[in-house]
């Protein structure tokens, strides 16, 4: 057995001893990487520390209105969109569409990533949180891509007429069920990865509806002449172009958040920096140099884990426990949950392997 395997089997074996003893059982919020034996966690009533743990209730309810709202938003829009003969309120009735389905898949993972590690999943199922996350970015970016790809063709044809008028009507009404999403989304301030992208894309809608309202708006004010011809012609494509450029970032982000978590990177700054201190202020407290420290983050669960070198008889089980409370304590947080590992050793060649 290779050394690293050794040290693995080693901390399972304490961490289980410890574990099953009342005054050691780590917090809800906060577990050791090792996995304990199914019958253990049930008797405990432990469940695994992940985003559905902190606000299940709520973030469902939340993935629930967009998606009741996602299907009024695209049945409005593909309708007046083909009515109206516009290109632009088509894409924001595909993009609701695209949006629908995403909702479902979001509600749907979740869902599965609240529920506890199994034997199948012993690390439960956060990962289809990214999954979902990046799913959305590659969807909304192939969608802007031939919508662009669309505006640049008909721009190139000469243009194509729509209906100013009926155009500022669907977008009146497309702002006002947007901009509320966005508000009620927003308002709820949840720290949900899902939740935040959902209120990331009636954001875009509430962008690209009111873009639709000034666009068509001032071409709907302009004296009859050469001028207004030429706007007529010309705004619907035009607008797709902006509102198609000005989104791009977006899915791109998303994307990155995926790669980011499942390639098990190190976590976003805003995230890293405020927990490496957290981790170096607890570790001085306890009279102990420096640590490597290792974290990535999945879905709503933050994987810590805080490697030690010490002088040998200095340091016991006990010891060990008092320092991972503190470490639970000090790295709490509403936006994650954490899966704590704390590893002491006396040999300086462990700590960097």
């Amino acid at each position: 057995m290779s050394p690293a395997r050794a040290r693995a089997a080693t901390s399972r074996l304490v961490a289980t001893r410890e574990l099953t003893t009342a005054d050691t059982v780590p917090s809800r919020q906060s577990r050791s990487h090792e996995i304990l034996p199914n019958t253990v966690e049930e008797d405990l009533g432990m469940s695994s520390g992940t985003a559905g743990d902190a606000e299940p209730n709520r973030s469902e309810g939340m993935l629930r209105l967009s998606v009741v709202a996602g299907v009024v938003a695209a049945v409005l829009a593909v309708v007046w969109g083909l009515l109206a003969g516009s290109r632009v309120i088509v894409f924001d009735g595909v993009s609701a569409i695209i949006g629908l389905v995403l909702s479902v898949m979001s509600l749907i993972a979740a869902r599965a990533a609240s529920r506890p590690e199994t034997p199948q999943y012993p690390y439960g199922r956060q990962s289809l949180i990214p999954l979902v996350v990046g799913g959305q970015g590659l969807a909304r970016l192939a969608l802007i891509i031939f919508a662009l790809t669309d505006s640049v063709m008909v721009i190139a044809s000469g243009g194509d007429e729509a209906s100013a008028s009926s155009a500022v009507m669907y977008a009146a009404v497309s702002t006002a069920l947007c901009l509320a999403l966005w508000w009620a989304l927003g308002g709820a301030r949840s720290t949900e990865d899902l939740v935040r992208t959902e209120l990331i894309g009636w954001r875009n809608a509430t962008f690209l509806s009111f873009g639709i309202l000034v666009g068509f708006g001032v071409v709907a004010v302009l004296p009859d002449g050469d001028a207004r011809d030429v706007a007529v012609a010309y705004v619907d494509p035009v607008l797709m172009l902006i509102i198609g450029l000005a989104i791009l970032p977006t899915p791109i982000g998303l994307l990155r958040t995926m790669s980011r978590e499942l390639l098990e990177m190190r976590p976003a700054a805003d995230v890293e920096v405020p927990a490496r201190a957290a981790v170096l202020e607890t570790c001085w407290a306890a009279g102990l140099p420096d640590p490597v420290v290792r974290m990535t983050k999945t879905g709503g669960r933050l994987y810590v884990e805080v490697d030690h070198v010490v002088a040998p008889g200095t340091w016991d089980v006990a010891d060990i426990d008092v320092l991972r409370r503190a470490l639970v304590e000090s790295l709490a947080s509403e936006r994650y949950t954490v899966w704590l590992n704390v590893d002491l050793s006396t040999d300086p060649a462990w700590q960097l392997s």
